[in-house]
C-alpha cells in the first residue's frame, strides 16, 4: 500500500528523497571500499587511513538510519533534508581533511548534493544549502592552511567551487519551481478531469435517454443503465468485449452504416418503442454513441405540457363559468315549476342535465389543479371498508350488488379526498356499465409485501384493445354524458400520492387495480 504524503508535500516528493538516499548509500559503500583498498597507499596522510574508513562506516550508518525516517515519514520533509544535506557537508568535510589529493574531488560531491536537494526540496533553501557548502569548504581549507597542509594561492580554486556551488543552487532553484508549477498545474488538470467524469458518470446514469458507445466493429464500449432496461437486457456487459450483434441483436439490424445525428431509427422492445440517433465520435476506430429516446415517455412530457397550460386556463375560465352556470341552472328550474306544457318541461329538463354536466366538469378540472395538495392519512381495513359503503350509498347502489373482499389487517397512507376521488369515480363507472345484478361488482384488497392492490371489477362487456390504450387520456369517453376526465383525473390523483392506477387485462368485464406503494 502506498504511504500517503505528508501535508504540503505529493507523494512524489518523498520517493525522490528516498532515490537521494539510495545515491548516498551507493556514494557510502564505495568510500568504505577506497579506504579498504588504499590502506597502505600514500593516498593518505600518515595515520589518517583509519580516521577515513570510521568516517566512511559513520556515513554509512547514517544513510541507513535516514532509510528508516523516510519509511516512517518522521519527522516532518524539510527537516529530514535538510539533515541529509548537513550530513553530507560534515562527512565529506571530515574526509576531505583526511587526504589532500582526495579534497578537490571530493569538494565536487557536494555539488551533487547541492542540486539533489534543490530538485527533491522544489527549490526551498537551495541557496542556503550552497552557502553551508561554501562555508564549510572555506573553513576546511583554512585550517589546512593553518596546520601546513594548504598552500595560500589555492584559495582562489576553493572560491571558483564555492561559486560553482552558488551556480548550481540558484540553477536547481529555478528549475524545480518550474517543474513545481507544472505539476500543481498538472494536479489541478486531473482533479478538475476527475470531477467531470464524476459529473459525466452522473449525468449518464441519470438520463432519462440511454447511452450507448460502440466501436466501428460493433464491440460495446460503453453502455449506460438506462439503456439496457431500455432494451430489455439483463445479461451483463463487458466493455470492450461483447458485441452489439450478440447482446441486441435487433438493434444492430436496424442501424445502417452511415451513422450521422440527421437520421434517426426506431426501434420496438418489450420495454419501450424507442427512437434511436447515430452520433459519431470522428475516433481512428470509427466509435458512435447510439442515443436511445423512450417515445412513450416523450409522449408523456409533451402531453403534461399540454395539459399543464389547459389547467392553468381552464382553471381561471371555471371560477368564471359557475356564477352564469349557477343562475342557468336555477332559471331552469323555475321554468319547469311555473310550466305544464310537456314539451316545455322536456327542454328544461335538458338544459338542466347539460348544467349538471358543466358543473361536474368544471368540479374535476378545479380537483385537477389541486392534485398536489397533499395530507396523507393512514387507511385501515375499516376505514377503507366505511368510505366504499358511504360511496355505494351515495351512488344509490344495492348493497348485494358490490361483494367486497378484504384482509383482516392491512395499511397504507393516502389523501383521504384524493382517494374518495378515485374510488368514486371507479365505483361509478362500474356500476354504470356492469350487468346490475347480485355480485356485479367485486372489490378486493390484497398485499403483496409493501404494495397493496385495490381492485374494482366488473361484470360487464369490458373494454376493446383500441379503448384500453386510450383509457386514459384526457376527454376521451364511450359515454355521451360522460366528460372524459374522470379516468384521467383519478390516474393524477394516484400519481401525485406515489400509487398506481392501471387498467387489468384479461378478466371478464373491467377491471381497475390501484398500487399503494410503502405500507405501513
Amino acid at each position: 500500500m502506498p504511504r500517503p504524503a505528508a501535508q504540503g508535500y505529493y507523494a512524489s516528493h518523498w520517493r525522490s528523497l528516498d532515490y537521494f538516499n539510495l545515491y548516498r548509500l551507493t556514494l557510502a559503500v564505495a568510500l568504505v571500499f577506497t579506504g579498504l583498498l588504499f590502506d597502505a597507499s600514500e593516498l593518505f596522510r600518515e595515520g589518517a587511513s583509519a580516521r577515513f574508513q570510521a568516517f566512511a562506516y559513520a556515513y554509512l550508518l547514517i544513510a541507513a538510519l535516514f532509510v528508516l525516517g523516510i519509511r516512517a515519514r518522521w519527522p516532518g520533509f524539510q527537516i529530514q533534508l535538510t539533515a541529509h544535506i548537513t550530513a553530507d557537508i560534515v562527512l565529506v568535510m571530515l574526509m576531505m581533511s583526511t587526504s589532500e589529493r582526495l579534497a578537490g574531488g571530493m569538494g565536487l560531491l557536494l555539488a551533487i548534493s547541492i542540486a539533489s536537494g534543490g530538485l527533491v526540496g522544489s527549490g526551498r533553501l537551495t541557496l542556503l544549502y550552497a552557502a553551508m557548502a561554501s562555508i564549510a569548504v572555506l573553513l576546511q581549507h583554512a585550517f589546512g592552511i593553518l596546520g601546513g597542509s594548504q598552500r595560500m594561492d589555492s584559495f582562489f580554486q576553493v572560491g571558483l567551487l564555492c561559486a560553482g556551488y552558488f551556480a548550481i543552487g540558484w540553477l536547481a532553484h529555478a528549475l524545480t519551481r518550474r517543474a513545481l508549477q507544472s505539476e500543481t498545474l498538472a494536479q489541478r488538470q486531473a482533479d478538475e478531469l476527475a470531477l467531470l467524469n464524476r459529473i459525466n458518470a452522473l449525468a449518464i446514469e441519470n438520463s432519462p435517454d440511454g447511452l450507448l458507445a460502440v466501436r466501428g466493429d460493433g464491440v460495446v464500449r460503453h453502455a449506460s443503465p438506462r439503456a439496457l432496461a431500455l432494451l430489455g437486457i439483463t445479461a451483463p456487459v463487458a466493455p470492450g468485449v461483447t458485441r452489439l450483434a450478440d447482446c441486441a441483436p435487433e438493434l444492430a439490424r436496424a442501424l445502417s452504416q452511415q451513422c450521422s445525428p440527421q437520421t434517426t431509427h426506431t426501434l420496438s422492445t418489450q420495454a419501450a418503442q424507442l427512437r434511436i440517433r447515430c452520433i459519431p465520435l470522428a475516433t481512428p476506430d470509427d466509435s458512435r454513441v447510439l442515443v436511445l429516446e423512450d417515445q412513450s415517455q416523450a409522449a408523456q412530457a409533451a402531453q403534461r405540457l399540454k395539459l399543464a397550460a389547459l389547467g392553468r386556463l381552464t382553471a381561471n375560465i371555471a371560477h368564471e363559468i359557475r356564477n352564469p352556470l349557477s343562475a342557468i341552472s336555477q332559471a331552469a328550474q323555475l321554468l319547469r315549476e311555473d310550466t305544464h306544457d310537456p314539451a316545455q318541461a322536456k327542454l328544461t329538463a335538458i338544459i338542466e342535465n347539460n348544467t349538471r354536466r358543466l358543473d361536474r366538469l368544471v368540479e374535476e378540472v378545479l380537483t385537477l389543479n389541486r392534485r398536489d395538495r397533499l395530507s396523507p392519512v393512514g387507511f385501515g381495513v375499516a376505514t377503507l371498508a366505511a368510505l366504499i359503503d358511504e360511496l355505494r350509498q351515495t351512488e344509490e347502489i344495492p348493497a348485494d350488488a358490490v361483494i367486497v373482499s378484504m384482509p383482516d389487517t392491512a395499511h397504507f397512507q393516502f389523501d383521504p379526498d384524493h382517494l374518495r376521488q378515485i374510488v368514486w369515480n371507479l365505483l361509478r363507472n362500474a356500476w354504470r356499465f356492469c350487468r346490475k345484478q347480485a355480485g356485479s361488482i367485486h372489490i378486493r384488497l390484497l398485499t403483496q409485501g409493501e404494495t397493496a392492490h385495490l381492485e374494482i371489477s366488473d361484470d360487464g362487456p369490458g373494454l376493446t384493445p383500441e379503448h384500453q390504450s386510450r383509457l386514459f387520456e384526457p376527454f376521451f369517453t364511450t359515454d355521451a354524458q360522460g366528460t372524459g376526465l374522470g379516468l384521467f383525473l383519478a390516474r393524477e390523483l394516484a400519481e401525485a400520492n406515489h400509487a398506481v392506477l392501471a387498467y387489468v387485462p384479461g378478466t371478464d368485464g373491467a377491471c381497475f387495480r390501484l398500487s399503494v406503494h410503502g405500507r405501513e
